[in-house]
């Protein structure tokens, strides 16, 4: 379960690390080779963690305060 997680906390901080200065959906999809579908599934978790945020006017996903803590953390090893 261990393995999962640390993956899933990996896709994770690369999404945040795309979205710091706001990414489209397609711009963080392409960049992570992966499908809509996926990035829906961990965006939106990213999203309830309050990681990430989505910014209607310009339709992009912008990375939190608390997402940029997260990045933080992982960089010193904290997570």
């Amino acid at each position: 379960m261990t393995g999962q997680t640390d993956n899933n906390d990996d896709i994770y901080a690369s999404i945040l690390s795309i979205a710091k200065e706001g990414a489209s959906k397609k711009e963080i999809a392409q960049a992570l080779s992966m499908s809509y579908q996926q990035l829906r599934r961990l965006s939106a978790v990213l999203v309830d963690r309050g990681m990430l945020r989505i910014d209607l006017k310009k339709h992009v996903f912008v990375t939190t305060d608390k997402g940029y803590v997260f990045l933080q953390n992982r960089k010193a090893g904290d997570v």
